[in-house]
């Protein structure tokens, strides 16, 4: 990469990143201050943060020691993100029986013309892909009474789209049904989430079929504080990680970044402060004990990056480059997704032939087969709508199956006329109502 152009793309990422660290380490104080972390494990992560900042302002090497933490961030959100497709599968039960208990005092004009309903709005745009996306969310939504040789069939067809694509397409599907439908979870999903690993266990042993009023009443509460701790242990966790995504950053631009020595010692001072604080755990942050020197920074943020997005990033031909796989790495930092995955430092492997080959008919069996044969695994356990609940969740998640808008029509009428459960298709049909009104409200 031309020497010109590489200092002036990190010193604009350094500028912009030092002034994030700034904010983002502040707004961490504050969350904090008003509310601790509620679990050891997140204080740990916040001390391990912290002791890193402290050493990098002392102008200690912490490259090692940053990577790993940041790796351990993005394994910890992987868990709870796994705990969250689980807990969604037992949402989805829970919805289907609530008007067993609670009536909701609608009804409805009948399956015909509620059908009509849902055509018009599938068909009510141009857009292939929100169309696409329509479909989707409707079949996540039907009653399921498919069986198994059924299901496993239209899961077929809808992996068959990847014939002919790259096999890493693939896998990031298999990789997506898998973990959305409780076939792998992450090692260590017990560790340091003891109280909703224990109600995750609950729902799986849970009898749906007999369920009284009052046991459903508590497992709704069980499943409404599950998910409160999964917002709130995720929040906390994405904060953190904007944090050390922003100290990557100043660790990868750092050699070639030109800045003004006051600037920098501006910025260090402040983080300085902040990070005295949290190490002396003092909360105590007065209204304008920080005001004077964040109102220095009104513009710089939005300034520095567009000065970033103006320099070009590096081709691909230079992948085995040093400056390269820097370069890439702040881009990637940069990208708005707080977990996107950095190059390694080493070099930027290349694909090999098994990677950049295609998927042909027999690897696609292959990879369906061995899913299959984990979903039969999963199946032979789960009581029945346990099932149905993993069956919606797969066929939701797979690209469109269907040639026409008959066969979509033909679907979503078989599966309101094959559900001889009131409550569950009463319900179905009122969240698919909902998803139609916030659907048109949106236009």
């Amino acid at each position: 990469m031309e020497t010109r152009l590489m200092k002036k793309q990190m010193t604009a990422a350094y500028q912009y990143s030092y002034v994030r660290l700034v904010l983002n380490f502040y707004t961490l104080l504050e969350t904090v201050a008003e509310e601790a972390p509620r679990t050891r494990q997140m204080t740990d992560y916040l001390k391990r943060l912290n002791s890193l900042i402290g050493e990098y302002i002392s102008g200690k090497e912490v490259n090692k020691d940053l990577l790993l933490l940041r790796k351990d961030m993005t394994h910890e959100v992987e868990v709870l993100t796994s705990y969250a497709d689980c807990f969604q599968i037992f949402e989805y039960i829970l919805n289907r029986m609530e008007r067993k208990f609670i009536s909701s005092g609608k009804t409805n004009d009948g399956d015909e013309a509620f059908l009509k309903r849902l055509m018009g709005f599938i068909t009510d745009t141009c857009d292939s892909a929100v169309m696409n996306g329509r479909i989707k969310q409707i079949i996540g939504q039907l009653p399921v009474r498919l069986t198994k040789q059924k299901f496993y069939s239209l899961l077929m067809e809808g992996l068959s789209v990847y014939l002919g694509s790259p096999r890493e397409n693939l896998r990031d599907m298999m990789y997506t049904l898998r973990t959305e439908s409780m076939v792998s979870l992450p090692e260590g999903m017990e560790a340091g989430h003891k109280d909703i690993y224990e109600i995750l266990q609950q729902f799986k042993r849970m009898d749906y079929r007999d369920m009284t009023f009052e046991s459903f009443e508590e497992a709704s509460a069980k499943l409404s504080y599950a998910s409160q701790v999964l917002t709130d242990e995720s929040g906390f966790y994405v904060m953190l990680q904007d944090v050390i995504n922003d100290l990557c950053v100043l660790m990868f631009a750092k050699q070639d970044a030109v800045i003004d020595v006051r600037e920098e010692e501006f910025y260090r001072s402040v983080i300085s402060s902040i990070q005295v604080k949290l190490d002396q755990e003092d909360f105590t942050v007065g209204e304008d004990e920080f005001l004077d020197q964040l109102t220095q920074l009104e513009g710089r943020q939005e300034a520095y990056y567009e000065r970033y997005l103006k320099v070009e990033v590096l081709n691909e031909e230079s992948a085995n480059d040093g400056d390269y796989i820097r370069s890439m790495n702040v881009d990637r930092l940069l990208s708005g997704s707080s977990f996107a995955e950095l190059i390694i430092e080493e070099g930027r492997e290349s694909l090999s032939g098994e990677e950049s080959a295609i998927v042909d008919k027999s690897y696609l069996d292959q990879q369906a087969e061995a899913y299959i044969q984990e979903l039969e695994e999963l199946f032979a356990d789960a009581p029945k709508p346990v099932v149905r609940a993993v069956m919606a969740k797969v066929l939701s998640d797979l690209p469109v199956y269907f040639n026409s808008i008959d066969e979509i029509q033909g679907y979503v009428r078989g599966s309101l006329s094959s559900c001889l459960d009131r409550a569950e298709k009463e319900t179905c049909m009122e969240l698919l109502e909902e998803l139609m009104d916030y659907e048109n409200k949106l236009v």
